[in-house]
């Protein structure tokens, strides 16, 4: 197994790519996006460095892996998963309390889903996944 680190100047955050080097089966762990608080503008160049990367590796991104919900940066989940659509979204299941949570605390409308099917798996405590030959249990923090 190859574990790359990939660190996010502006956000001072890491972006992880876990990669199988006999199978070339890959996830990846907590994609950013790139946010310029002056233009208040959001670009994917971060996530499109991370897509070249893996393409040049010639590596399957089977996960996109959020470890929790960014306080510290945007995710770059959905712009990844435009580059390689068959990988699935994934997050811990208690998502939707942090959903609900927001949903108040902002009031937001009901175009706000807080069931977590932003997501493509809601994955509970202790759950084991295997993309490809990669095995991953989730642990509850």
């Amino acid at each position: 197994m190859k574990i790359e680190a990939f660190f996010h100047h502006a956000t001072s955050t890491l972006t992880y790519l876990v990669s199988d080097e006999t199978t070339h089966d890959a996830i990846v762990i907590d994609a950013v996006l790139d946010y310029d608080p002056q233009s208040s503008t959001v670009t994917t160049s971060s996530v499109d460095a991370l897509a070249e990367t893996i393409r040049a590796a010639e590596l399957r991104p089977l996960y996109i892996l959020d470890t929790h919900v960014h306080a510290d940066h945007m995710s770059g989940a959905q712009a990844l998963k435009q580059h390689f659509p068959d990988a699935r979204i994934a997050i811990g299941a208690r998502i939707t309390e942090v959903q609900r949570t927001f949903g108040q605390i902002f009031a937001l409308d009901d175009e706000f889903r807080r069931d977590g099917s932003q997501f493509d798996q809601l994955l509970d405590d202790g759950a084991t996944i295997e993309p490809g030959s990669l095995q991953i249990k989730e642990i509850h923090t």
